[in-house]
């Protein structure tokens, strides 16, 4: 077998634990042949050090280097982007030993792994200031839904670090109920962490888990998102996305939550599928409720989450890895994008700062075209681009090529916070009853009749005067 010539990326224990665990497999497919830090006097066993970070482009090329081992786990953000960056231009194959708080999260294993979708984000991520986040959390009981998903689940992972006085995971898998309680029982035993399986769309049954509860913080994570599945299921997306909002909305209401803080997607403006139309009409719910009540409730709207379920990227990363063609609607596709933990310390920062009504926007940074992910994805797999195929499979139907972050008549936004925009936007009262009226009868519609009334309901928009 003919080995890869493989540059190790690092000289702390990272590289140390990589060299051990490489030199010590039989069936090893690397080669080491030194090793790049920008201290001068590590030492990896005999392995050469041929310079700091700043020359690997050069060594790769001087020294016919295959692969790439980044093996420094506690690389900052940007030096992090520019190793992996060098090794996009390069079409190198590259992996990763995962970032120090996935290991700590438990999230992924001390192993390397190949690069992937996670990876490539073009932006520094924001940090959340803890001890501020203690300070809201630390006496209070927190709920939040859709808890064991990619976003419910860090969210819970995130308020953690701020120690709260109970946490009650509520959801309707019980498999992923079961994992996210397991997981942070372990990592924080002294916390009080309430496993609640339940349905939103059941009002008796969240009615009987708030009133034994009384949680001070909502966070509403839970949502049918996948865009194909919601076309062809809109009673179902109405249900949940729609009635089950309206229904944790009403019961935060009556047992005087004092914040209730909904998530929701890019998809929602200006939509043109089930599920962003869905999702704008819970959006709505939340803002009409607030015009009527105590609580404070607002919405968190971002875009499209890397990793999280029902997100795209996932499948390209699979069919390149798998030989696969991969398959993309239109060359011309973008998206905003960030990573889970990214949005998830976002919705907890607009938490801390509402007041009632507010749409806050995430700064997603710049559009990403979809074929450029494609391209990195690729080459850091190490393959060549013109080895993979691409097919280009058609824009599926109320799918836009560019998304957009705001409604136009949502006041101008404004940047109230790093990365946090808000959107004023209330909506008039008499659309709670045209919005009751749906979920009153949308089961007696036919297909077509239920799409029709929930456009109508987002239609809306322009047919009541703001208040």
């Amino acid at each position: 077998m003919v080995l890869k010539r493989t540059l190790i990326i690092g000289g702390g224990e990272g590289a140390h634990y990589v060299f051990h665990t490489l030199t010590s497999r039989a069936t090893s497919e690397y080669q080491i042949i030194g090793l790049l830090d920008d201290c001068s006097d590590v030492k990896l066993n005999k392995i050469p050090r041929f310079g700091g970070l700043n020359q690997l482009k050069e060594v790769v090329r001087t020294e016919d280097i295959e692969c790439v081992l980044l093996a420094i786990p506690s690389l900052e953000h940007t030096k992090r982007k520019q190793i992996l960056d060098t090794c996009i231009s390069l079409q190198i194959e590259t992996q990763v030993l995962p970032i120090l708080q996935d290991i700590f999260a438990g999230k992924e294993k001390i192993a390397m792994r190949p690069v992937a979708y996670q990876d490539i984000i073009e932006r520094d991520e924001f940090e959340l200031d803890y001890q501020k986040v203690a300070r809201m959390v630390n006496s209070k009981t927190i709920l939040v839904t859709g808890a064991g998903g990619s976003i419910g689940s860090e969210i819970t992972r995130q308020i953690m670090r701020g120690n709260p006085r109970k946490l009650i995971l509520l959801g309707h898998g019980e498999a992923s109920i079961y994992n996210i309680h397991r997981e942070l029982k372990k990592a924080h035993p002294d916390v009080e962490l309430v496993p609640c399986i339940a349905d939103i769309q059941n009002k008796e049954r969240l009615t009987a888990v708030f009133e034994t509860h009384r949680p001070d913080i909502v966070y509403h994570a839970a949502a049918h998102k996948h865009v194909p599945l919601m076309e062809e299921n809109s009673s179902e997306a109405i249900a949940n996305n729609a009635q089950g909002t309206w229904n944790l909305a009403e019961v935060a209401n009556k047992f005087n939550v004092d914040k209730f803080v909904m998530i929701s997607t890019d998809k929602a403006v200006k939509p043109t599928t089930v599920m962003g139309a869905s999702k704008r009409v819970a959006e709505k719910i939340v803002q009409l409720f607030n015009q009527m009540s105590q609580t404070h409730f607002c919405v968190v709207r971002f875009g499209n989450v890397l990793g999280s379920r029902g997100s795209v990227v996932p499948l390209f990363h699979d069919q390149i890895c798998n030989g696969e063609p991969v398959t993309l609607t239109h060359p011309d596709m973008e998206r905003y994008f960030m990573t889970i933990p990214e949005a998830s310390k976002l919705v907890i920062q607009a938490s801390m700062l509402t007041v009632g009504g507010e749409i806050f926007v995430l700064d997603m940074g710049e559009p990403i075209k979809i074929l450029d992910v494609i391209h990195k994805l690729i080459d850091l797999t190490g393959q060549k681009r013109e080895t993979v195929s691409i097919e280009f499979i058609g824009i599926r139907k109320g799918e836009k090529v560019q998304e957009e972050l705001f409604e136009n008549h949502e006041e101008k936004p404004v940047l109230i916070f790093d990365k946090i925009f808000v959107g004023e936007d209330n909506p008039h009262p008499a659309e709670l009853v045209d919005i009751q009226l749906l979920l009153d009868n949308y089961m007696g519609f036919t297909e077509q009749e239920r799409k029709e009334q929930l456009f109508r309901l987002v239609e809306l928009d322009w047919r009541y005067e703001k208040i």
